[in-house]
């Protein structure tokens, strides 16, 4: 038994192979140290292959020299793309960060088993659910379908019009993820503001008590019933990422 492929489906899948790789080392949770580099190639692989019959309907290099410019593209379109969904998805973990810096659990820092980086307590936290999140709530298959689609849009070349509003794209996001950390964020931080307010009216009033003493430990433990209270809002946080993510890339956001 043989199997034939043309030459038009080889160069798109070689194509599509370097896109799907790019954006795979960019994207949660594929990205994730974690994750085996088997994994990847075999997920990159399997994109590369469903991907190619819509690239082979662009028209494809008929040179090496246009070849290896056609890859560079597909590679630089594959890190775009990773990298707005990365900034979207990610700001979930921000948020953690944000609740770490000011509840004061951000110094002792450990190895985050997934992401393979030093990471605060609430910020590790936030990732294993925010990767939990990611399966169960199928996520995942939209971000998928998002990337897969995106070779229906974006061909074998960039265009004009998208490169020059690339560095606008990538600037609006980088803010919208610090705005949306800060705003899953903010009821958590908002307690906490409210408790070191009241741990200084203590102090002020009653002198003689060692705010110091008790004020650690409280406000530890208003951070976790905050943060246990909070965690509900994270499915719908995440879902409104997504979709912003797959709506800046389609150009709807």
């Amino acid at each position: 038994m043989s199997v034939s492929i043309s030459a038009p489906f080889a160069i798109a899948m070689i194509l599509a192979f370097a896109r799907s790789v790019a954006w795979i080392s960019f994207t949660p949770p594929f990205s994730f140290g974690a994750v085996p580099m088997k994994i990847k190639a075999g997920l990159s692989i399997a994109f590369a292959f469903f991907a190619a019959g819509h690239l082979e309907q662009y028209p494809l290099p008929n040179t090496d020299a246009q070849l290896i410019i056609d890859l560079v593209i597909q590679v630089f379109i594959g890190f775009i793309l990773g990298f707005i969904v990365n900034i979207f998805v990610t700001a979930v973990v921000g948020a953690g960060s944000l609740i770490d810096l000011f509840s004061g659990l951000n110094l002792p820092q450990a190895i985050d088993p997934l992401s393979q980086q030093q990471t605060p307590i609430f910020g590790q936290f936030y990732n294993m659910v925010l990767t939990a999140l990611i399966f169960t709530s199928g996520a995942a298959i939209v971000i998928v379908d998002g990337f897969l689609r995106s070779f229906s849009v974006v061909g074998t070349t960039f265009p004009k019009v998208a490169l020059g509003t690339v560095a606008s794209t990538v600037t609006y996001d980088v803010t919208t993820f610090f705005v949306a950390a800060a705003e899953i964020a903010a009821p958590v931080i908002v307690v906490l503001f409210l408790t070191q307010v009241l741990l200084a009216l203590l102090a002020k009033a009653v002198p003689q008590i060692n705010v110091f003493i008790f004020g650690m430990p409280l406000q530890v433990g208003i951070a976790l019933l905050s943060v246990g209270v909070a965690i509900a809002t994270i499915p719908n946080d995440l879902t409104n990422l997504v979709a912003r993510a797959l709506g800046q890339i389609f150009g709807g956001g």
